[in-house]
């Protein structure tokens, strides 16, 4: 196989249940000099041996398939650091196990991204909820990467590594990989490091990533104290990548939004936990009156409110009256 235009990285843990579905929609790509790396993350089901089997009925993609098992279990960001030294495309993608693709989408995004000369080509999402399918569509952005990061607190952009194909030597040039044990929001520290390095930034609308939300065992479908400690620290990780660049000041309010966004979720059902909140990034919460509301889901939204009119006590209250009342 030649050079491939086009690297897919895909973390596999304990994902039998879907990932016939999202292989069948990587086999059956139309662009042909696309690289699809399975990386194994030892999980204990059979995922692995279903993408062997349902790769058998694809003869002609047999070269360019690999699956990489990883000594142990190390989580997504350990998985995508894998997959990212392994990958040889001209470009990277990743996709999620339990989710899929549109069959022209890597040719879409890859003829985009040569016809423009862009850095990073960002595609829209389907969300694929129990109530069906609903159609999210990427703003439009700036055509150039920089000034997505700048103005990122004011209007963020979902830092996705999914819907995002990435010129591979902005990984390799800059050493960007994800940060070892984060795996909550390890997207948030790659993309943005990414977005700071690249240049020209292009888009696609007639292509489409199907993010799976019926997986309730999804890491993101729920989560605990240690994931917010994971936010947190992808949070002073990218403080301190911005605080070593001359430039640190254009940034300033971003790196606050993140610090903000990663310190509410102390604000739950635990008053020691809101003591955490009040001593974790001081100072962040001077970027709340410029912060986009849509950084936040339709729960996150409330909860944001209720900080924001100096509320969160009675959020906590109320949180712990529901988790008692198991409403």
């Amino acid at each position: 196989m030649s050079t491939p235009k086009v690297s897919v990285i895909v973390p596999v843990y304990n994902v039998a249940a879907y990932v016939e579905k999202c292989a069948v929609s990587l086999f059956e790509q139309t662009l042909a000099e696309l690289e699809v790396l399975f990386i194994d993350d030892c999980g204990n089901d059979n995922s692995v041996e279903i993408i062997k089997t349902t790769l058998e009925r694809y003869p002609k993609r047999k070269d360019d398939v690999r699956i990489v098992t990883m000594p142990g279990n190390g989580g997504s960001a350990a998985a995508r650091r894998v997959g990212m030294e392994s990958a040889t495309g001209d470009y990277v993608i990743h996709c999620d196990s339990d989710d899929w693709v549109d069959l022209d989408l890597y040719e879409k995004l890859y003829n985009k991204a040569v016809e423009t000369g862009a850095d990073i080509v960002v595609c829209d999402e389907i969300h694929e909820c129990p109530d069906g399918a609903h159609l999210k569509r990427s703003a439009d952005m700036p055509s150039d990467c920089k000034t997505v990061v700048k103005g990122w607190y004011a209007n963020t952009v979902g830092m996705f590594c999914h819907n995002k194909l990435v010129r591979r030597s902005l990984y390799v040039d800059h050493d960007v990989y994800p940060w070892d044990g984060l795996n909550m929001w390890e997207d948030n520290g790659l993309l943005t490091r990414l977005f700071y390095y690249g240049d020209k930034l292009a888009q696609i609308h007639d292509s489409c990533y199907h993010y799976n939300r019926t997986n309730v065992n999804a890491m993101t479908s729920g989560y605990g104290i240690k994931q917010v400690e994971q936010m947190v620290g992808v949070a002073q990780h990218l403080t301190e990548f911005f605080s070593s660049h001359p430039d640190a000041k254009e940034f300033e309010k971003t790196v606050m939004a993140f610090q903000f966004l990663a310190r509410i979720n102390f604000v739950t059902d635990s008053f020691e936990n809101l003591k955490r909140y009040d001593s974790t990034f001081v100072g962040s919460e001077k970027i709340i009156s410029e912060l986009d509301p849509d950084a936040f889901s339709a729960r996150g939204k409330f909860r944001f409110n209720m900080v924001k009119h100096h509320l969160a006590w009675l959020f906590v209250f109320m949180f712990k009256v529901k988790s008692m009342l198991h409403i």
